[in-house]
C-alpha cells in the first residue's frame, strides 16, 4: 500500500489532475514539493475557463489553481497526507458588450456587471418588463430587441450563461452553455460560441411570421450582428454572410473584422435593409438600401468600432474619437464632442458609446428615457 501510495504520488508531481479535473487552456502543474504545498497553474481565460489542477504534494495540502474569467476554481492537488488541496478562486467576469441600444429602451453593464436597463417597455408600453432587469443578474454582455433584452451571465445559472427577460417568445432563450457574444434584433437573438457555432431563437419579422431563420449549417462565425430583416456574421475567412427573411448580400470580395446591420421598426417588410462592416484593412464599406445618405460613407475613414441604425451609421476611429453619417434627428441629443470612446451601439435613431471617463453617453432620439442612464453609474 505504501509503494503504491508513493507511485500515485510520484506520477501526479508529473502530470498533475489537468487531464482529468481541468477544461483549461493552461494546464501548468505546480511544483512537486517534499513538504508543503504544491500549487496549481492559472485557468483559461476564456468565459468558462476552469483553473488548472493543484501540485502533487507530499505535504498535507496541493492548492488548485485560479479559475479562468467567470470560471470555476481548479482541482486540488494530491497529497500523500491523504487530503485534496482546495480549489482555486473562480476569477473575475471578462466584460464584453456593456451597452445595447433598442428601438425603444437601452441596457448597460456597470463596473460590478450589474445590469441597469431603461426606457419604455415596447411599443405603447406593451411587451413586458424589458425594461427592467432581473434582480442580482451579473453579466459582461447585454443585447436588446424590440421587446425583449439579453444578457451574457458571468457565470452558468442553470446550466445556461444565457439569460433573457421581457416580451415574446425571444424572451424564453435556451439554455445555453458555450455562449461567448450575444447579438439580438426585432424578435429574436442569437449567440456565437467559441468556436463559432451559432444558436438563435425567437420569431422571424412580418410577414415570415415563425420560426427565426437558422444560420447557414457550414458557418464558422468569428462576428455576429443582427436586425428584424437580417443577420450577418463574419465567417473564419473573413468573408460576410448573410441570412433572413429578406437579407440585403454583402459585396462578394469584402473582407471584414466588424460588422453592423440595420435594426427595423415597424414596417420590416418594407424598411431599409443594409449593412456596414470595417474591414481587415480598418476601412468602411457599406451594402444595401441607401436611406438618409448612409451609403456615403466619409472619405479616409478608418476606424474600429461600429454601429447602424435606421438611416446614420456611427463609428470609433482608429484615434478613438466617434465619427457619424447618415441622417439622427434634427432635434436629437448632440453627439459627445471631444471624447473618446471604447464601446459604441445604435438602433432605430438612438446611439450610445462608453467613454473613455467610463461614462455614458446617448445622442439622437434620447426621448422616453432611452438615453437616461441611472446617476452614477460607471462602466467597467
Amino acid at each position: 500500500m505504501t509503494s503504491l501510495r508513493t507511485c500515485l504520488v510520484c506520477w501526479l508531481a508529473c502530470y498533475g489532475w489537468s487531464s482529468l479535473l481541468s477544461c483549461a487552456t493552461d494546464t501548468s502543474k505546480g511544483t512537486p514539493l517534499t513538504t508543503g504545498t504544491g500549487s496549481g497553474g492559472r485557468g483559461s481565460t476564456t468565459s468558462t475557463g476552469v483553473g488548472g489542477s493543484g501540485g502533487a504534494s507530499a505535504g498535507s495540502n496541493g492548492n488548485g489553481g485560479q479559475g479562468g474569467a467567470a470560471g470555476v476554481g481548479g482541482g486540488g492537488g494530491a497529497s500523500a497526507g491523504g487530503n485534496g488541496g482546495q480549489g482555486g478562486a473562480a476569477g473575475m467576469p471578462q466584460f464584453g458588450t456593456t451597452i445595447s441600444v433598442g428601438p425603444f429602451a437601452s441596457c448597460i453593464v456597470d463596473d460590478q456587471a450589474n445590469v441597469h436597463c431603461f426606457g419604455r417597455c415596447g411599443p405603447m408600453g406593451q411587451g413586458g418588463s424589458r425594461d427592467l432587469a432581473p434582480s442580482g443578474l451579473k453579466a459582461r454582455s447585454v443585447a436588446v430587441g424590440r421587446v425583449f433584452a439579453c444578457a451574457l451571465l458571468t457565470g452558468p445559472e442553470d446550466d445556461s450563461v444565457v439569460r433573457c427577460w421581457g416580451g415574446g417568445s425571444a424572451a424564453s432563450a435556451p439554455k445555453i452553455a458555450d455562449a461567448v457574444a450575444i447579438a439580438a434584433g426585432g424578435d429574436h437573438a442569437c449567440t456565437r460560441s467559441g468556436t463559432g457555432a451559432v444558436t438563435c431563437w425567437g420569431a422571424a419579422a412580418a410577414p415570415d411570421a415563425g420560426a427565426v431563420a437558422p444560420a447557414p449549417a457550414d458557418l464558422t462565425a468569428k462576428e455576429l450582428a443582427c436586425s428584424d430583416a437580417m443577420d450577418c456574421a463574419i465567417d473564419s475567412n473573413d468573408s460576410v454572410r448573410c441570412w433572413g427573411p429578406s437579407p440585403g448580400q454583402p459585396p462578394a470580395d469584402l473582407k471584414a473584422k466588424r460588422i453592423a446591420v440595420t435594426t427595423q421598426l415597424a414596417q420590416p417588410a418594407g424598411g431599409p435593409r443594409y449593412g456596414c462592416a470595417i474591414t481587415t484593412t480598418d476601412d468602411v464599406r457599406c451594402w444595401g438600401d441607401d436611406l438618409g445618405g448612409v451609403q456615403t460613407v466619409p472619405a479616409g475613414l478608418k476606424a474600429k468600432e461600429i454601429a447602424v441604425g435606421r438611416s446614420a451609421a456611427c463609428v470609433i476611429a482608429l484615434d478613438a474619437s466617434i465619427s457619424c453619417w447618415g441622417t439622427l434627428p434634427r432635434n436629437g441629443a448632440a453627439l459627445p464632442q471631444g471624447r473618446k470612446a471604447t464601446a459604441l451601439s445604435m438602433a432605430f435613431r438612438t446611439a450610445g458609446a462608453v467613454l473613455d471617463d467610463h461614462t455614458f453617453a446617448f445622442w439622437g432620439d434620447v426621448t422616453d428615457g432611452r438615453g437616461t442612464p441611472p446617476p452614477g453609474v460607471r462602466a467597467p
